[in-house]
Parts: structure tokens; sequence; C-alpha cells
């Protein structure tokens, strides 16, 4: 089954969802997790449209530098529009072959991108691999079977958000990250969570910003009759008007760092 396809609308649409009030809350955690201080080198390998790459450029400053990578040409469009920063530039790019040095980056970002990538073993070595010793790893993930999503027909609510799973290559990625992490040579130093919740379906919310996302994802998977979909698009403003709108979905932020040479 395909995975989620990065088109212009996709693109439009992500980057929609990125200015929600969640999402940006969100990457503030995020960015707090990462303890970047002037100077420093930064890869975001996954950078969407460069939201989180903007704000690690203004964190290290332009004695630093910051690279994100995409495999979105249409994603690395929207950010190379809105780049003013020298320090901070954008390319089409691979993370399981990342066209940089060994142990170049004081820091390395891979936000809600790792789940997405098949060989996510070979992602995490590159990461490993462009980092200098002592250097700091964030990784964030969603494991999407931990979505709670309210509805009046559970069933047809399940059989979306199970078909929406095929979109991404590890829908449970967190359950085994910190052994990942750990196989490719990474200390894993800490893990949080940062919560979403929704109580509405309001234009600033991420339940809100997913919806045409997972309508247009599931609509092209043909598992669910386009009236199913269509109940189950438009009982969410319902339920919100109600009253009676539930949405959580949590984010797990694991910390983790390059093991210093012995000579450091």
């Amino acid at each position: 089954m395909s995975g989620l396809q990065f088109t212009e609308e996709a693109a439009q649409q992500l980057e929609t969802l990125y200015m929600t009030r969640d999402v940006v809350a969100q990457r503030t955690a995020t960015l707090e997790k990462m303890c970047l201080v002037e100077g420093e080198h930064a890869i975001d390998m996954g950078c969407g449209p460069g939201y989180l790459c903007e704000a690690i450029g203004d964190k290290v400053g332009n004695c630093g530098r910051v690279v994100g990578i995409d495999v979105s040409p249409d994603l690395i469009a929207y950010a190379e529009q809105r780049n003013q920063r020298p320090w901070l530039t954008y390319r089409v790019g691979d993370a399981t072959l990342v066209e940089e040095a060994d142990g170049v980056f004081d820091l390395v970002a891979c936000t809600q991108v790792a789940e997405y990538i098949p060989d996510v073993d070979k992602a995490i070595s590159e990461a490993f691999r462009v980092l200098k010793p002592g250097g700091r790893a964030v990784f964030v993930a969603t494991d999407w079977d931990a979505v709670i999503w309210h509805s009046d027909n559970p069933a047809r609510m399940n059989a979306v958000m199970q078909t929406w799973e095929a979109h991404c290559a590890h829908p449970q990625l967190p359950r085994s990250i910190s052994e990942r992490l750990r196989k490719a040579g990474f200390n894993v130093d800490g893990a949080s969570v940062f919560p979403i919740l929704n109580l509405d379906w309001g234009d600033d919310t991420y339940s809100k910003g997913m919806t045409a996302l997972i309508r247009d994802f599931v609509a092209g998977q043909k598992r669910l009759s386009q009236r199913d979909l269509r109940d189950w698009e438009e009982e969410l403003p319902r339920l919100s008007g109600e009253g009676r709108y539930f949405f959580s979905s949590i984010r797990f932020i694991f910390q983790a760092s390059r093991p210093r040479e012995l000579s450091d």
C-alpha cells in the first residue's frame, strides 16, 4: 500500500497545519529539548515547510549553520520562499543518504518524519554519522494507535483511522525507537510527551487541520465507501457544535546523543 504522497496540494495542507496553535506549541516544546546555543550547526532531516528550521536558525544565529532537507520539492519550495537567513539553506534530500560529511553537526532534528521512512534504521544511522562526538539528536514521532477521536459511530471511526495508518511506514514507531537509537550507537538521554487535546473542531486546531489529509488518503485506499467517508467528516463539526467533540494525540520526543570519543 502506498504511503502519503507529498503533492503540491498535500504540501499546502501541511503548511496550514504547521501553523495551527497545537503544532506551534509542539514546535516550541521540541525546540526547548534541543538546548541550542549560538554558533552551533544543525540539520533538520525532513524539514517540511521549514518552520522548525527557521526557529533553529534564530537560536544559532548568523555564526551558526542550519540545513533543511526533505524529499518533497514542493515543501522545499515553500521553505525557500520564506527564507531570509543566509546561514539557513534547504535542498531536496533523502534522510537515508544525507549528503554531508561525517561528524559536522552539533544537532540533528527529525520530527514527525522517521515514521514515514521505510528504512528508518538507515536514517537513524545517518543521523549518528553526521553528528559530532557529543552531538545531540531529537526525534519526534506519533503512535497512531494512541489517537483518541470520539464518534457516535466508533466502528466507522476505527475503520478510518486503521486505514489512515497505512499513510506511514511505522505507525507505532515510538515503541521501538529507543532500541533503534541504541543499536545505531546513540545514548538515549531522555524521553517526554507532548499532548494535543482538542475539545472543538476549530480552524486553529490540529485535528481539523488533519481532517482533509486523512479524508483524501483514506478515499484513495478505497476501503470505505464515499458515503461513509462523507458521514465521517460531516460528523466532526456537528459534534463540535453540540459540545461533544474530543480528540487527543501524543507526540513522543526522544533525546539522544552521540558518545564522545575517549580522547575528548
